[in-house]
């Protein structure tokens, strides 16, 4: 997959050649469960052999960098551990500020949650006894019974230090619950939220991932609004949201955050991006072939022509375009329909 030349087509252009190191979330954007998204490893092979630095930042927090990353190798995308920076990572330091080092902690989640904790000094154990913290992280193999003992220590005043919240887990066979949800189960059982919570969107991953892979022009790529994107408009970072993962097109459509670019997948990055243009004062928006026209009787936005992906690109641009200029707010209750046609 070898691109030349950088503008293509008016208003199109391939995509990372604007940027020189890219973020990319792992979950829902370079895999799913044990299989690569498709083209995911061309993709970031290409980036790596046109000198644009990578970086890997997830909230899942149930593996090491290094079995991340030796997961990423075997389903061909080029990745090393120092690369990989988890949740798990981030939660431990938050814990930091409120525990010192060689105290006993409570791990819920997986063997990332574990190995975090011994890096930094701390005592991780799965017996709660003489635990004065818990850290909450994502693991398949999460218990009932590991969540209660969790919740016991946290009514007896321990600290309680969060991953992520990540409400749902992209798999192999469909949505799943996130550790969001988990978290969720033992803030119902104490009655209160976490002392700190290390993923995305807080600004401590972005913090830490921009420092392992530093660059003058980055780029985030992620398939979540509320976290992926929420934490590049946090870190003032561009981002570019997949399809691959969780959110759909109408999560673009009701989201009150904006992503700077949408693509299908990560191949975005390596193809010719059609840029959305504005015509006659934010009355419509051609994306490729496709054009987005507001009808402001019917409150409706129709997008036609071109392809289904040109025709969101262009009813989200035409969209933040009415909310921007006009006050028109489209997620609101009475908001405007989307129609993409078929």
């Amino acid at each position: 997959m070898t691109l030349t030349g950088t503008e293509n087509t008016a208003g199109a252009s391939v995509l990372f050649r604007e940027f020189d190191v890219v973020y990319f979330d792992l979950d829902g954007v370079l895999y799913r469960g044990k299989q690569s998204v498709p083209g995911a490893g061309e993709t970031v092979s290409e980036l790596v052999a046109q000198n644009c630095g990578v970086a890997y930042v997830t909230n899942n927090a149930s593996r090491t960098s290094d079995e991340v990353a030796a997961h990423l190798e075997a389903l061909g995308i080029p990745a090393k551990p120092a690369e990989v920076i988890t949740s798990a990572e981030v939660a431990v330091e938050i814990l930091r500020k409120h525990v010192q080092p060689g105290a006993k902690v409570f791990v819920v989640g997986g063997e990332g949650v574990a190995q975090a904790l011994s890096e930094a000094d701390f005592s991780p154990s799965r017996d709660p006894r003489d635990c004065v913290a818990v850290v909450q992280g994502f693991g398949p193999e999460v218990s009932w019974q590991e969540l209660a003992q969790a919740s016991y220590l946290i009514q007896g005043g321990a600290i309680w230090i969060a991953t992520n919240l990540d409400s749902t887990f992209p798999t192999g066979a469909g949505i799943a619950p996130g550790n969001g949800s988990l978290v969720g189960a033992v803030r119902n059982a104490v009655g209160r939220s976490p002392d700190g919570v290390g993923g995305k969107p807080d600004l401590a991953m972005m913090h830490k991932v921009m420092a392992v892979a530093p660059g003058r022009k980055p780029l985030l790529v992620g398939d979540r609004f509320d976290t992926d994107i929420a934490a590049g408009v946090a870190a003032g970072i561009p981002t570019m949201l997949v399809l691959s993962g969780v959110s759909t097109e109408s999560d673009v459509w009701r989201s009150q955050i904006r992503a700077d670019f949408i693509c299908e997948s990560v191949k975005g990055l390596v193809r010719e991006y059609a840029r959305p243009i504005e015509y006659l004062d934010h009355q419509y928006f051609d994306c490729g072939d496709a054009r987005a026209i507001y009808f402001e009787g019917n409150s409706v936005v129709r997008a036609e022509g071109g392809t289904r992906l040109e025709r969101l690109r262009a009813a989200d641009s035409l969209k933040w375009s009415l909310v921007n200029k006009v006050g028109v707010e489209p997620f609101t209750s009475g908001q405007i329909l989307l129609n993409l046609g078929d």
